[in-house]
């Protein structure tokens, strides 16, 4: 994952246009810091949010498109390269026709650590109804990106009124603390998921 410091030089420099390459690499990071900075005065927060919904749901028809049209020779040839294999795929399948509306939403919250990419692929895969899976992706997403965002500006609100060194050095170590910590719950429910269904 890139480094909080090379984000916020990206951002800095290349303003809005470099949040949809950045939000596809690394994207609750993104769009915390943009928050961040959004409360900073760099950014305006409802064109942040209108840019990561956007980016993260184009993404998400991509890969599902990727398992529609290609499905099971696409993850036979590239599937390894993107965490995209048999036994996540068949794993997925046994409890996607039951609850994949609660699983495209999880995915949602498991941005970036393995979980996202197989459930659209999936999706697409076993012909989830593509009206039904935008649908969800855009209650998912724009929950999720709100969230992340209104998590950014608290915490750059909070910035602004510490006036001390110390103080701002705790929150710099807080907002990395609380990026490591929602990657570590995203990973912990992707291995939960998993779990129950090797176990089914």
């Amino acid at each position: 994952m890139p480094s909080i410091e090379m984000v916020t030089g990206l951002l800095l420099a290349y303003r809005y246009l470099i949040i949809v390459p950045l939000s596809l690499v690394a994207q609750p990071l993104v769009g915390m810091l943009s928050g961040v900075l959004a409360r900073l005065g760099y950014f305006d927060p409802f064109v942040v949010y209108g840019v990561l919904v956007t980016t993260a749901v184009c993404g998400d028809m991509f890969w599902y498109w990727i398992g529609y049209r290609w499905g099971m020779p696409f993850m036979t040839r590239f599937g390894r390269f993107v965490s995209i294999t048999p036994k996540h795929v068949e794993g997925v399948k046994k409890i996607f026709n039951k609850y994949h509306a609660s699983i495209l939403l999880i995915s949602k919250l498991t941005n970036g650590v393995g979980f996202a990419l197989v459930t659209l692929f999936t999706a697409g895969l076993t012909r989830v109804p593509f009206g039904r899976f935008v649908m969800f992706n855009i209650i998912g997403e724009s929950v999720w990106s709100a969230m992340i965002i209104s998590i950014g500006y608290f915490l750059g609100d909070i910035y602004l009124n510490v006036n001390n060194a110390l103080g701002k050095a705790f929150i710099t170590v807080f907002v990395v603390a609380l990026i490591a910590g929602i990657f570590g719950v995203a990973n912990y429910m992707r291995k939960w998921v998993f779990s129950q269904v090797e176990s089914s």
